[in-house]
């Protein structure tokens, strides 16, 4: 069953289905809504729902507020029709961004084997797997189960490759830890801002748990292309246990193809083998030398971490422009 949803104030129209988001339908209808993150975290997607009725797909996304709900403010990336719909876009709606998102199927190639309970998984699409690195992925993992996962290698136009913990009773971990090479599913891409800024400067990026993801990505594009930020660079890796730290071998190669970068792995558990420290994320960054209005910063990793490591630097005064991060439970 599907609705007719019309776009104030120009009246396009698009039909949505019961199981799929506003967000999808209108891409399916070759229509671009405001959007960023596509996973209900930053709500650059909301319009106001001026008649019909929706259903949430997850009504904890983080960008819905009390508030949304007495002023009719929907976000569209979460939003399902359930009736026919009007809704209106923001005046100050942004851009799309520069690499159009699309949906397509995948089939899984190749898991591997990282460290306990984290697995590379990769995927090649149908089509072009065209995407910048930093960004992010949704997969579709079970009707109505979607999680986001960022992408680890360098785009080569068939792949797409994610490193995940599978975390007990966590729904989305769990069934793509249950996925056997073959097995195909639905996923949308690119999505996220977390992306390379080649200006020269100061730059630090810091990795907790599978955030090392993205930031493998990034500093695979940094050596890749010799980026010369003319200013030194610092990557840091930072997990619980030396057991956890998945695909740091990779990373510590990716750093030393980067000139003027330094790579730096803390535990909180174990410190003293093989060159690690002891502290976390945040003990990390407190213990590096730079200038707050300079220097620039990619975060990523689970929530709390990176919430910790954005408070440590409002406190010394970095402006948030110059914080790019990526942040998943």
């Amino acid at each position: 069953m599907s609705h007719t949803v019309t776009i104030e104030p120009d009246g396009s129209r698009f039909a949505a289905r019961e199981d799929e988001t506003l967000l999808q339908a209108a891409r399916r209808a070759g229509l671009v809504l405001p959007h960023e993150c596509g996973w209900g975290s930053c709500s650059t997607c909301k319009v106001t729902l001026v008649a019909g009725e929706t259903e949430l797909l997850f009504p904890a996304a983080p960008a819905i507020s009390p508030r949304d709900a007495r002023t009719g403010r929907i976000l569209a990336c979460q939003s399902m029709a359930r009736s026919d719909l009007t809704i209106r876009l923001s005046p100050a709606a942004p851009p799309p961004l520069a690499v159009p998102d699309r949906e397509q199927r995948a089939e899984l190639v190749t898991v591997e084997e990282l460290a306990p309970e984290i697995r590379r998984f990769t995927f090649r699409t149908e089509a072009e797997a065209a995407f910048l690195p930093g960004q992010y992925a949704i997969l579709h993992l079970a009707p109505g189960l979607r999680r986001a996962y960022s992408m680890c290698n360098l785009p080569d136009g068939e792949t797409l490759q994610f490193i995940s913990k599978r975390y007990p009773g966590g729904a989305g971990s769990t069934a793509l830890a249950a996925l056997d090479p073959g097995a195909e599913l639905v996923l949308e891409a690119p999505f996220g801002t977390c992306t390379l800024a080649r200006r020269p400067g100061r730059k630090l990026f810091v990795a907790g748990g599978t955030g090392i993801s993205p930031i493998l990505a990034l500093v695979r594009e940094a050596g890749r292309d010799r980026v010369d930020f003319a200013a030194p660079v610092d990557v840091i890796y930072s997990a619980r246990r030396a057991e956890d730290l998945a695909a740091g071998d990779e990373l510590a190669l990716a750093v030393a193809a980067l000139p003027g970068a330094t790579y730096r792995a803390y535990v909180e558990e174990g410190a003293g083998v093989s060159g690690l420290s002891a502290g976390r994320a945040t003990d990390a960054v407190a213990a590096s030398d730079f200038d707050p209005q300079a220097a620039e910063f990619y975060v990523a990793g689970p929530p709390v971490m990176v919430a910790a490591v954005k408070a440590q630097l409002k406190e010394a005064g970095v402006p948030i422009t110059r914080v790019h991060y990526d942040s998943f439970g």
